[in-house]
């Protein structure tokens, strides 16, 4: 009987434990407002989903100092891009991300690879999940995410852990020189 108590009240730690992170359903209108440190800046960004189906995704971008633009992602990238954007924006344009290239998320092969291998190739290296998961917190919530380590541990990605929409939530030591993080999703 004491066992079964034990058994009982560890699996209910562990359930709490795990209703503790949340895991916010990014649509058509969601905003995502990060922070970017780049060359010793912090730059308010935020990106709104503008456009979200599984022909192109649309991401309209304001970024403090420099304007407003948008990023266009199509089919092809959606399904297969192994790059991430991490040039400088234009304002005033939409620029269309070629094929091999998403912003501020994963692609549905990358999202498989992490999810049976536990590992995907991202800008030219392999990522492997992390054993230790420590907890993120965005807007005071402990946010579902998956964190990732390149080689060397030395560049790490939390990816919301969501297919639907596998969106970058941290970087950090990224080498293209722009780190970013997530404060909140409206």
């Amino acid at each position: 009987m004491k066992k079964m108590l034990l058994a009982f009240c560890v699996l209910s730690s562990a359930c709490l434990f795990a209703q503790d992170k949340v895991n916010p359903v990014i649509k058509k209108g969601a905003r995502l407002s990060y922070t970017l440190l780049t060359s010793g800046q912090n730059i308010p960004f935020t990106a709104v989903i503008d456009s979200l189906s599984s022909e192109y995704v649309r991401i309209g971008w304001t970024i403090e100092g420099m304007g407003t633009g948008g990023w266009v992602m199509k089919k092809k990238s959606l399904e297969s891009a192994k790059n991430g954007y991490w040039t400088q924006p234009t304002a005033g344009t939409d620029e269309e991300l070629g094929e091999e290239t998403a912003v501020l998320l994963i692609s549905k092969q990358q999202w498989n690879m992490l999810q049976q291998d536990k590992k995907f190739f991202y800008n030219d290296a392999t990522f492997t999940v992390k054993a230790d998961q420590p907890g993120l917190k965005v807007g005071g919530k402990n946010i579902d995410a998956i964190l990732v380590e390149g080689p060397g541990g030395s560049t790490r990605l939390w990816i919301l852990n969501n297919p639907a929409f596998p969106a970058l939530v941290k970087v950090e030591g990224n080498p293209h020189g722009v780190d970013l993080e997530l404060n909140t999703i409206d």
